[in-house]
């Protein structure tokens, strides 16, 4: 595929020095215009006609796609900028690098995409093919997937199209050349076997990606040969129907019937036929009136500090940071209000984590400019970051930061509202802090009204989705995204979103028939009569020891931690051990493992995809990096075996979860009622009036209960009261108790590290999760008397015990 971010990612050299010599040799010789088109910004120290002429072409073939596609808006809401530089050699110190760090001197123009701008550069010298093929190419990405979104469209449909529309050819300004003839493409085709149509419609973004070359290359021939055939037989209307088809989820190949009117098996009979003629007609469209876009352009000179600003943040755009500086720098110093100049030298200074001299570029350029968005957008981006560890982690934001961050974005917003990264990092903010969320889906559905399909967006809503216990609808977009992602850091977050819904179900499905079996053995008791207790054991008259209840405690706090596990996934293997050492040496992390048996070592290419989970509250906050000690605590570690490779031990490191020292592996398959050891049934008819209540079975009851109930430890209280309701956010779970004294914020890190359990059969009605609200159940909680002011707790959360309404607590 060519993916310009691909092809033009390449490594940051050092150049200051030599550019910027270059700069004050090129701007004391040359004189820089600006020219407005309907649709792009083009600025260049070429002649005035020569740029207008560069404006003309790019709006003729924007105008064109529009026509040809019906329906299709084209107002984005990103900005292009288009450079035009005077010869080859003005163009080469700008032209992308290689992967080596050299100049690739073979681009004769390109484009490069970004999430505030875009930039197109070329020179007026060279042929016109070679100069504007990429350009076109791109831009047609560009355009589908800003309207209909990279996932949406299928990927020989998106890159059949660019091919078919860069070699784009107008004269006498209506004249319109489209799908000339590519020989490259036709020798592939007429020496190779064609991909099977099935084959080349299941060929995913990311797939795409993992082909060696020939078999891209073919991919691509293949795709420009159907879009070609297409438009030549008189089916060109049937492309927009397929895209119609494609994005409403219609099943690919009745899709393709349906837009065509022609099955795989003839399709492919008529391909080869199609590719094997000797010669190919191209289409030729002539447009009633003449696209002539002179009159609507405007142009001005450019002034020196406004020409070096632009060629700066190009070269920024072009992950080229180092190289802008001296650009940047002689800005500021012919203009040192320059709000551009002082925004993207900030951006600059932020990609170097010099957060301080970042931020008084920001404060400057929006002194200076109260309209600059991106100033805004930047500021806020930069307080997201300084909140980050190692590993690119943040677990909440202070609140005067957060509040900033809001201030500064909705400034962005206000000022320009297609701009549409102000609205992700406004979700990111509050997903971090579990605050506002109900307005950022509002801000990511406006985000996705701009850019429908950009998969950032829509699994950001699926997160927030997820953390409102919308299920249903997170599911469906991560799954989605998780099937189609080209990027392996989207699919592989899409994919743990997936996986954490699935475990969520499995987890509610075994409570589910574990209430069910609790309440069976309720209607089953109250068919014998008599008041009665029930108990997990057959003998319910018979009183636990208190090693039995320690017993119990134990069986039941290993078997939820079994539950919580992350799941094994295909051809991954888990064992119960600890990380002796963590080694780094680049990217490359190697871990020792030590269990009960052997030694072994495992490896990952860094920290990023590595899934850990704590089920036990002593090492929530522990840091796993380079060097980290981790050999006290026992960890469940899921690895996939090695199959080649001589570097990486026994196999890849998935993931770890930390347990308790004295885990072991149970079944989870089979029911295991954890909740609870004792229940009082419903009363027959012939039980004691209310009268009664305090004797018999109730004093029985509560005797039972009381021997049952864990006892505090030291350091620990125990009080009765009821839940007000449960808060989730970035600095954990709380539980809000109200007793008789007073209201307890008490803290969990996890429902996990809770003992719960029950003495009534009311907790069936509870669902337990982040937005619990009032429970009417009485409930006593046992928690470490530890107050934390950071957190504004009263302590640690160590137990729930549900009892019933009668029932007195004696301290």
């Amino acid at each position: 595929m060519k993916n310009i971010e691909d092809r033009f990612k390449f490594a940051v050299l050092a150049m200051a020095a030599i550019l910027f010599i270059l700069t004050a040799d090129v701007s004391a010789k040359d004189e820089w215009l600006q020219v407005k088109s309907k649709n792009f910004n083009l600025i260049g120290n070429a002649g005035d006609k020569d740029i207008r002429k560069v404006g003309t072409k790019l709006e003729q073939f924007r105008e064109t796609f529009r026509q040809l596609f019906s329906g299709t808006n084209l107002n984005a809401s990103i900005p292009t900028n288009v450079i035009v530089f005077k010869s080859d050699g003005a163009y080469k110190p700008f032209k992308p690098k290689r992967a080596d760090g050299k100049i690739d001197t073979f681009i004769a123009g390109y484009f490069q995409p970004g999430e505030d701008v875009n930039y197109i550069t070329l020179s007026t010298e060279g042929d016109d093919a070679d100069t504007y093929g990429t350009i076109f190419h791109e831009y047609v990405h560009f355009i589908i997937n800003t309207n209909f979104g990279k996932s949406e469209v299928p990927p020989w449909f998106n890159e059949g199209l660019a091919e078919y529309y860069q070699t784009f050819e107008i004269s006498e300004d209506q004249k319109v050349k489209l799908g000339l003839p590519q020989s490259n493409h036709l020798a592939l085709l007429q020496q190779n076997k064609l991909i099977p149509l099935d084959t080349l419609f299941k060929i995913s973004n990311y797939a795409l990606h993992q082909n060696e070359n020939h078999s891209r290359s073919i991919f691509y021939a293949e795709s420009w040969a159907l879009i070609h055939y297409f438009v030549q037989n008189g089916k060109a209307e049937g492309l927009n129907s397929f895209l119609k088809y494609a994005i409403k989820d219609v099943p690919s190949e009745k899709a393709f019937q349906d837009a065509f009117q022609l099955s795989y098996a003839q399709m492919e009979k008529e391909l080869k036929k199609y590719v094997a003629q000797n010669s190919y007609k191209y289409s030729l469209v002539s447009f009633k009136n003449k696209m002539v876009f002179e009159n609507e352009m405007t142009t001005t000179p450019l002034p020196e500090a406004e020409s070096s600003a632009y060629l700066g943040d190009l070269l920024y755009h072009t992950n080229r940071a180092e190289d802008a500086e001296p650009f940047l720098q002689k800005a500021l110093a012919l203009k040192p209000d320059s709000s551009m100049a002082n925004t993207t030298y900030g951006m600059v200074k932020l990609r170097q984590k010099k957060y301080d001299e970042a931020t008084g570029y920001f404060e400057k350029a929006i002194s200076e400019n109260q309209q600059n968005h991106l100033a805004y957008y930047n500021y806020a981006f930069l307080l997201s970051r300084e909140g980050l560890d190692e590993n690119g982690y943040v677990r909440s934001f202070p609140t005067d930061k957060s509040a900033k961050m809001r201030e500064l974005l909705k400034k962005a917003i206000a000022v320009k509202p297609s701009f549409t990264e102000s609205y992700e990092l406004f979700a990111f903010v509050a997903l971090v802090n579990n605050e506002e969320l109900d307005e950022a889906v509002t801000y990511l559905q406006k985000a996705l009204q701009f850019q429908p399909g950009n998969q950032r967006y829509a699994l950001r809503t699926a997160e927030i989705y997820q953390r409102q216990n919308k299920i249903k609808e997170a599911m469906e977009i991560a799954d989605k995204i998780a099937k189609t992602a080209d990027d392996p850091q989207t699919k592989a977050n899409a994919e743990n979103i997936v996986s954490q819904i699935k475990q969520r179900e499995e987890y509610n499905a075994q409570n589910e028939a574990a209430r069910k079996k609790y309440e069976a053995d309720v209607a089953e008791a109250s068919k014998n009569g008599g008041r009665q207790v029930l108990a997990r054991r057959s003998s319910v008259e018979k009183k636990l020891t208190p090693e039995e209840i320690a017993k119990r405690e134990e069986e039941s706090q290993i078997y939820s931690v079994n539950q919580s596990l992350r799941k094994a996934r295909d051809k991954e293997t888990r064992v119960i051990g600890r990380i002796q050492k963590v080694d780094c040496k680049g990217n490359a992390v190697t871990y020792t493992v030590k269990t009960d048996t052997e030694t072994f070592t495992l490896a990952s290419n860094g920290f990023e995809e590595l899934a850990l989970v704590a089920l036990i509250p002593s090492v929530e906050n522990t840091e796993v990096g380079c060097g980290a000690n981790l050999a006290a605590i026992n960890s469940v570690i899921t690895y996939k075996p090695q199959t080649t490779g001589r570097n990486a031990g026994r196999g890849e490191l998935v993931a770890m979860d930390f347990v308790p020292n004295n885990f072991r592996f149970m079944d989870t398959s089979q029911n295991y009622n954890h909740t609870g050891d004792i229940y009082e049934s419903e009363q027959s008819s012939s039980s004691t009036n209310s009268e009664n209540s305090g004797t018999g079975s109730g004093e029985e009851l509560n005797g039972a209960i009381k021997n049952a109930l864990r006892q505090p430890k030291t350091g620990e209280k125990r009080e009765i009261g009821l839940i007000e309701k449960v808060e989730c956010g970035a600095r954990g779970m709380f539980f809000i108790i109200k007793s008789a004294a007073q209201t307890y914020k008490l803290a969990a890190s996890s429902p996990q590290s809770i003992q719960m359990r029950g003495f009534t059969p009311e907790i069936t009605k509870i669902q337990f999760g982040c937005n619990l609200k009032q429970v009417d159940i009485p409930v006593v909680f046992t928690y470490k008397n530890e107050s934390d002011a950071k957190t504004k707790s009263d302590g640690e959360l160590i137990s729930l015990e549900f009892v019933p309404k009668n029932f007195v607590l004696e301290q």
